[in-house]
């Protein structure tokens, strides 16, 4: 239980620290933010139908007025001008594309190279990357460019892009999520909208130390505990501070609890599903998984908000941040080095998955040795070496939870003991 609650103890100043950068004004901004450029141009002629956002009109890519440019809780609003439009985007982000009609109906989203967002941190030119998808059509909900930029401006392996597919559902369900209060208008454009992750919390081997290896438990004997986290806008009315969650549709649970609630210019509500735990478990009870589908979000008791969850596969697709410890002549620690790797042993670039790394060690009384929540590794820092500046005691070390936050804003607590 401890590990949970320290989960979600760094996921809540996490939150707080981190202001939503939504300007509910900039609705004409055709350089976006700051960073990397994306651009194209729409196809009339290839157009296939797609249903309007939650209205049943029938719409085409050659509708589109607007790109909704889509990072996290941040977005950019700019125009399609003579069937063109050029972007920006931030670096480091899982950015996805939405395009919209002149009344903000959902026409689709950008679907490149099997992804319906675009990992937009290890990049051929880095911050001064231009991507142009060149020819847009629509299938679907689905819009295709022709020029797929994986692989090329942004460099990805087949590995990374496959274990992004897995988590990247949340962009794919968007036009679900897009309009959660059903009154025709994409949530976002008033800072009405409902974000929706998975926390994990997993228990999976021995890190190592100098020259003895780590110890790691196949996939299938790692200990999870999961959570259900729901993230507003600053424009949601949560004056009665009541959160309740239903659902999924057609096969609803009946023991969906509220774990924890934060409220600041936003909010943050996290559920669980309680249950005991096996007698070889780590943790007193289990925190069961959700499965896919589409919940209802209440708040206040009598707002309701329809929100389409995707459900991760992490036991195939979870990325291992592995840690060595080194040590100096007294046995206290100097650094820590890190490997990333997925299930099947397959390396990866961590910048490509992740967006930060933040470590805590632990006694067995739960007491931290050292915490660098508020100084997690990034981009800019690396992720491969962490060096104390004063070497650590580390006589008392029990555990050592490593904590990442995915570039879909999913997090993970890796524990290590």
């Amino acid at each position: 239980m401890k590990n949970v609650i320290v989960l979600i103890i760094f996921s809540l100043l996490v939150f707080s620290c981190k202001k939503n950068n939504t300007d509910p004004g900039n609705t004409n901004n055709q350089n976006g933010n700051q960073g990397i450029v994306i651009k194209g141009k729409i196809s009339v002629t290839a157009s296939v139908s797609s249903n309007g956002l939650k209205s049943g009109n029938t719409l085409s890519l050659s509708d589109a007025k607007k790109v909704l440019v889509y990072s996290g809780a941040s977005y950019t609003l700019v125009d399609i001008v003579n069937g063109s439009f050029t972007a920006g985007a931030e670096s480091g982000s899982a950015t996805a594309l939405v395009f919209l009609d002149a009344n903000n109906k959902y026409i689709g989203n950008l679907f490149a190279g099997g992804l319906y967002v675009l990992p937009l941190d290890s990049l051929k030119n880095g911050k001064n990357t231009t991507i142009d998808l060149t020819t847009l059509t629509l299938s679907g909900t689905s819009v295709i460019p022709a020029h797929n930029p994986l692989g090329d401006e942004i460099l990805i392996t087949a590995a990374e892009i496959n274990c992004l597919k897995a988590v990247s559902g949340y962009y794919e369900s968007l036009s679900k999520n897009i309009d959660a209060n059903n009154d025709g208008v994409p949530d976002i454009l008033s800072n009405k909208q409902i974000n929706i992750y998975t926390m994990f919390a997993i228990c999976v081997g021995k890190w190592g130390i100098n020259t003895i290896l780590p110890t790691i438990a196949t996939v299938d004997k790692c200990y999870i505990n999961y959570t259900l986290n729901f993230r507003g806008g600053s424009g949601l009315d949560v004056s009665g501070k009541s959160f309740a969650l239903s659902g999924p549709e057609g096969g609803a649970y009946s023991d969906i609890e509220l774990h924890d609630f934060i409220i600041n210019d936003t909010f943050l509500a996290t559920f669980k599903r309680v249950t005991p735990a096996p007698m070889d478990a780590p943790w007193g009870s289990t925190f069961l998984p959700f499965k896919g589908g589409t919940y209802t979000l209440t708040l206040n008791g009598n707002q309701a908000y329809t929100v389409n969850y995707s459900n991760i596969g992490v036991q195939s697709n979870l990325l291992l941040v592995i840690p060595t410890l080194h040590t100096n002549s007294d046995g206290k620690l100097n650094s820590i080095s890190f490997d990333y790797v997925l299930p099947n042993g397959s390396t990866v670039n961590p910048s490509n998955i992740l967006t930060e790394v933040a470590m805590q060690l632990n006694d067995k009384n739960h007491a931290y040795l050292f915490d660098s929540s508020r100084d997690p590794m990034t981009s800019k820092t690396g992720y491969k070496t962490y060096t104390f500046k004063t070497p650590l005691d580390i006589t008392a070390l029990w555990q050592l939870d490593l904590i990442y936050i995915d570039i879909l804003g999913n997090k993970y607590d890796i524990i290590w003991r």
